[in-house]
């Protein structure tokens, strides 16, 4: 059986999701400074997303209020 492929909006939520959780690893589990660990997924999202973006997805403000 074929298996479903995902459409660009079903990977961009996984990605949000998984930004929201490093986030929480970050600043929950190993006690970063919130600052310090947007400066972390920046680093990881180099080139595809800016700072005040991710910061949009983790607080899930606006644009990525449902996503």
């Amino acid at each position: 059986m074929a298996a479903v492929k995902d459409t660009k909006q079903d990977k961009i939520i996984k990605r949000n999701e998984r930004i929201r959780q490093k986030f929480a690893f970050y600043t929950d589990k190993k006690h970063y400074d919130g600052n310090y660990a947007l400066d972390l997924l920046e680093e990881e999202y180099i080139g595809s997303l800016e700072k005040e973006t991710i910061w949009l997805i983790i607080r899930r403000t606006g644009h990525y209020k449902n996503l």
